[in-house]
């Protein structure tokens, strides 16, 4: 019998903006412990918030085996890992006086504007560790200052939205940042229709989100093992699907970014990185300990779940290989389409894809936003984005804090 405990740590200070101004402040504490038991055949789990009894929870998931929860592959043993990605751990008024400095600008440059939402610092831990010699930790602190801006006068709930996340924001940065985005926001321009080069700020982001959403969903191995997937049979077979110079992978390199290097079951994989699309040619599937041996496919560390729940396979945060430099690198003559908020999306079992853009800005030759375009839809297909379309993902990134990078293709616009 083996027992692992998994434990969730999140400590956050979270300030609530409204009309511009601090409306409030709070200061929260989540703790989560699991224990989960595997006697070769089952795999037991009890859960609990807060302070946790472990004999109390290891008795618990013990008794948990009379559900005859199928587990028979062999955990993690005999590895130790702490990774800390910690910025400044600031306090109550050091993140108070940020943001009300951020706020007195915003409202002296931009009194047309409402701002709310907030500023939050969270501080979260993950932890590993199990009878068999497994001792894995991940700590990661960073701040988020994200504000949602409504015109005044306007019926909209939202209008744009601007904000920046990292280990250590300051007030100089994020205004840069913001000033860009809302001095385009306020100049409105003509519509681009037809095929349009188009710029997504992230692959991970909420704008890319769309794009990535069926790799996530039909390259998962209980999609693929049932053969309900787009990418059936596809996998492995030395074909290329898209562009030779499409290179996708699940990030878990800890030393190029802020990501965890151990999954749920606490695989660490060597590479730590794992290639879903290699040259265009799909190279991998999603699959955990548990559903490998599930559906006889080759295990991949990539489980994925809360504390609370047994963990099944899925992609964490997914990254794609740069292909050039500079955004100004990947734009031509006639600009590209920077796609800032997207409303909703839907994709389709062929791999067609429409997203409402509600916040597009035109970029110059040089990749600065200029304009503002009327709200559209974004149409193609998933083999045409990353294929023929696919332009390039830059190593530049969106903003001084993060490490996404820009994702350029062509798509179709419409009105």
């Amino acid at each position: 019998m083996i027992r692992e405990v998994v434990r969730a740590e999140h400590r956050a200070i979270k300030l609530g903006v409204v009309d511009s101004s601090i409306a409030s402040v709070r200061t929260q504490t989540e703790d989560q412990t699991a224990v989960r038991v595997m006697d070769g055949q089952h795999i037991g789990l009890a859960s609990a918030c807060g302070r946790a009894d472990l004999d109390a929870l290891t008795g618990a998931a013990r008794e948990s085996l009379m559900f005859e929860i199928p587990c028979t592959a062999d955990p993690e043993s005999n590895r130790s890992m702490t990774v800390e990605h910690a910025g400044p751990v600031r306090d109550v008024a050091s993140l108070v006086s940020m943001t009300e400095d951020t706020l007195a600008s915003l409202r002296d440059e931009f009194p047309g504007f409402v701002f709310s939402h907030g500023v939050e610092q969270q501080d979260l831990a993950w932890h590993i560790e199990s009878d068999a010699g497994l001792d894995l930790h991940y700590r990661r602190v960073a701040t988020r200052m994200a504000f949602v801006a409504k015109e005044k006068g306007s019926g909209n709930i939202i209008d744009t939205f601007v904000g920046v996340e990292g280990p250590d924001i300051d007030v100089d940065g994020a205004l840069a940042e913001f000033r860009a985005h809302l001095s385009a926001y306020l100049n409105p321009l003509p519509a681009r229709v037809g095929r349009q080069r188009v710029v997504f700020p992230g692959v991970g982001g909420m704008a890319g989100t769309g794009l990535f959403q069926l790799f996530r969903s039909d390259l998962n191995a209980r999609t693929y093992a049932s053969g309900a997937s787009l990418f059936d049979g596809k996998v492995g077979d030395g074909r290329a699907y898209f562009s030779p110079h499409f290179n996708l992978h699940e990030r878990r390199d800890h030393t190029a970014g802020r990501v965890c290097p151990f999954d749920m079951e606490g695989v660490v994989r060597n590479p730590l990185d794992l290639s879903i699309v290699s040259n265009g040619e799909l190279r991998a599937i999603a699959a955990s300990k548990r559903d490998a041996v599930r559906y006889g496919l080759p295990e991949t560390g990539t489980a994925t779940g809360d504390v609370g729940t047994l963990p099944t396979s899925g992609f964490g945060r997914l990254g794609a290989s740069p292909t050039t430099e500079r955004l100004a690198d990947a734009v031509d003559s006639e600009g590209a389409i920077l796609v800032w908020f997207v409303a909703g999306g839907d994709t389709t079992r062929t791999g067609d894809i429409a997203m409402p853009v509600a916040v597009a800005l035109e970029l110059d030759s040089t990749g600065t936003p200029i304009g503002r375009l009327p709200n559209c839809t974004l149409t193609g297909n998933l083999f045409d984005v990353f294929g023929d379309g696919f332009v390039g993902v830059t190593a530049e990134a969106v903003d001084p804090y993060t490490d996404e990078p820009f994702l350029i293709t062509h798509m179709t616009v419409r009105d």
